[in-house]
Parts: structure tokens; sequence; C-alpha cells
């Protein structure tokens, strides 16, 4: 990430509001806080009226506050660091972004210009190549690729949203069109490795098009561009469930992928999308930050879908716990090298940075047997459907 480097960074630095003061008697975070949007990030004062003024996105309620959130902490036990000049200058690159994107960059000078066209740009062809790189290279999905050498291998991508995986922010309007030619292009070395013949890659959720997208892409050979496999695309506005697998368009998928999917989110539930997948299939999920990837590795194994944490992952969960003597090579938890160049503002807590799909788990999920095996509690109802992210854009 060119501009996370260029200041000096390894990476986003993903954490930065002082939260302390929004903390609940519980130790956990009041609900519905915007904080650094509608109450002030320092206090927390309801009221705030004043904008830092070189990125005009964060809030205060006062001078005092502001420069007690561009100060660096004194206590060592502080965890974030506010409202750095590192967080101030990655803010600023969001409003380029942002006028690039919704295309009212006009008059934009082209030394910001430019830059804010690639960081968007790269942000939507990372849908293609997160999907095509990480299945190619990631061991849960060997064994299924090789079982499937010469022939066909099916890919549903679950909880598809236009905005993300379908490209329709792409800040290019000619390009919108070629976003499978693109999945295409990403998937050549994977089609002549494995000599298939098709690859079915299926986009599922309530939020893709009204009416359904179906394409045929051809994909010829890296070796000799002679062509030897073709990608068939199809779109299906509707949830993800055992009936739409039982349907005539969907066998039961080869390898499912999530982007940014949001298991913890409290207005709907995923658990029918994830019931629905075959035992052992593999699966691929990216999230945004760090956290969201643990909570939502945290969630499909207090759900019973997986059988275990993926190794590095848990002994950071329980560091104190005994070392399984299990062997385990196909799991995986940990940044994701094909994720854009964009780093976009949390609409939470203002000073929270994050890129999408910067984060990226797997391995191969439980069957409905082994889940129902493995657990008997009752689990807390949640109404509204899985599959979406409309209801946080944080998600798309």
């Amino acid at each position: 990430m060119d501009v996370v480097r260029s200041l000096g960074l390894e990476d986003v630095p993903e954490q930065q509001t002082r939260i302390g003061l929004f903390l609940s008697s519980g130790g956990e975070l009041v609900e519905d806080v915007k904080v650094g949007f509608d109450v002030c990030v320092a206090c927390g004062n309801s009221n705030p009226k004043i904008y830092c003024q070189a990125c005009k996105r964060v809030k205060y309620c006062s001078d005092a506050c502001k420069k007690k959130d561009t100060t660096p902490p004194d206590d060592d036990e502080e965890q974030a660091l506010g409202h750095s000049s590192i967080v101030c200058t990655l803010l600023r690159t969001c409003n380029d972004d942002e006028l690039v994107e919704g295309k009212e960059d006009k008059g934009m000078p082209e030394a910001k210009r430019t830059p804010a066209f690639d960081r968007v740009a790269s942000e939507m062809e990372s849908y293609p190549a997160t999907l095509a790189n990480i299945i190619f290279e990631g061991p849960c999905f060997q064994e299924k690729l090789q079982k499937n050498s010469g022939g066909e291998v099916e890919i549903h991508v679950i909880g598809t949203s236009p905005d993300s995986e379908l490209w329709e922010g792409h800040p290019d309007s000619s390009q919108e069109k070629k976003v499978f030619k693109c999945y295409a292009e990403a998937l050549s070395e994977m089609a002549d490795r494995f000599k298939f013949e098709s690859i079915q890659l299926k986009f599922i959720g309530p939020e893709c098009p009204k009416i359904d997208m179906v394409d045929t892409i051809l994909i010829p050979s890296m070796k000799n561009r002679k062509i030897k496999c073709k990608l068939n695309v199809m779109t299906k506005r509707v949830n993800y469930s055992k009936s739409l697998l039982n349907g005539k368009h969907f066998n039961c998928p080869d390898i499912v992928v999530f982007f940014n999917p949001g298991f913890t989110c409290p207005d709907y539930t995923w658990e029918e999308a994830v019931s629905a997948i075959p035992g052992g299939t593999p699966y691929l999920v990216t999230t945004n930050t760090e956290l969201e990837g643990i909570a939502d590795a945290q969630y499909l194994m207090e759900n019973s879908f997986i059988a275990h944490l993926p190794e590095g992952l848990a002994h950071i969960l329980e560091p104190d716990a005994p070392r399984t003597e299990i062997e385990d090579n196909e799991t995986f938890f940990s940044i994701n090298p094909f994720s854009g160049e964009r780093v976009r503002q949390s609409g939470t807590m203002a000073n929270d940075l994050y890129v999408k799909s910067r984060w990226i788990l797997g391995g191969k999920l439980l069957g409905s047997e082994s889940k129902e095996s493995k657990t008997s509690k009752k689990r807390q109802k949640v109404t509204g459907s899985g599959n979406t992210k409309k209801n946080n854009p944080a998600l798309i």
C-alpha cells in the first residue's frame, strides 16, 4: 500500500480512537455511539461542532478536546494514538478517494486525482485477485482442486454486493462491464495448472442485481494462448440456503467465498447460509480488520461450523491453552497480500482506519451432521436475514 509505506508504516494503523470514556460499567462499548461523528471523539459530548481543519473528518466539542486527541498519550496502557498526523494524512486521502468514486473529481489536480483513482480501482480489483490467488495458493483448497483437475470446479461467492464483488463503484465506468473478464484473467493460472475445462463462478445474495447476470468468458492458456477453459458466471438475487443447492442452476459448491461477511453483526444471522454448505467444503473469508477476523473465526468456532481455530489464532486467543497434538497445515489466518491500496475511515470510530479484505481466514467447514453432534446448546435467535451487507456499510 503505497500511501501507507510512504508514511514509513508497515501496515494500516487500524485501532486509533481512544475509547476509555465510552465504556459502560460492564467494560463494553456503549451501543450506537459514533465516536467523533455525533459525539466528541475526546470526551463524548453529544454536541461536537469543531472539525479537524486538515481532514474535516473528526469532530470535537472544544479546542481543548481537539488538542487532547492530537497529543500523544502519556499513559503506557493507552492502546490508541488518537488523531495523530499519520491518521490525519490517511483520512485526507479518504476525501480524494470519495470524490473520485462519486465521479465528483472535476477540477481536482491531476497529482491528487491519479493516485486516488488508482487506490479506488485497486480496491475493486482486489476481489478477483484475492479470490483467484488465495484459492490457488491456499493449502485447504488443494485437495479439491486436484480432485476436480481436468474437469470443472464450482465456486460460490456468498453475500455478494454490487458495490464490492461486482464493481459498481469502479471509478472507470467502462470497466464496470469488464468485471467478469477480470475474474477470468485472475483465474487463468489456476485454470492452466489444473487443466480445468470450466470454472463455474456463482455470485449469490439478496443484494445481487434484480435481473440475473449470466456470462461466459473464454480463458486462454497462459502458455500458448489457446482456449482451454471457460469461465461461466452467474449472479442470483436470493439468500443462500439448502433449497438453492437443490435447484437446477446450482450444484453443491466445491469452494465457498465470503467477502467481509460480518458474521457477528447483530442485524442479521448467517446461520442458515453457512449451514447449507456441505461438510468438508473449503472456505475463504475476508475481513477489513484483524479484530473482525478474530470475531468471525470465533463465530464459526462457537457455532460449530469449524472444528478448531487456526493454530496461530488459537495461540492469540488462548495463550495458556495446551498445544494440540493434531497437525493442521490447512487452516490459516493472516494479512491478505492481495488487498487494495485504498484506506477507509470507520463509520463508528472516527480515528479508526481499515482496508477492505485486509485479513483472510480459511479452512474447511464441518457438515451439518458433525455440527449437530458437536453442539446441543440453544442459541439466541437473531432477526433478519444473512447474506446481506446493506445494514453495515463497513462490510461492503
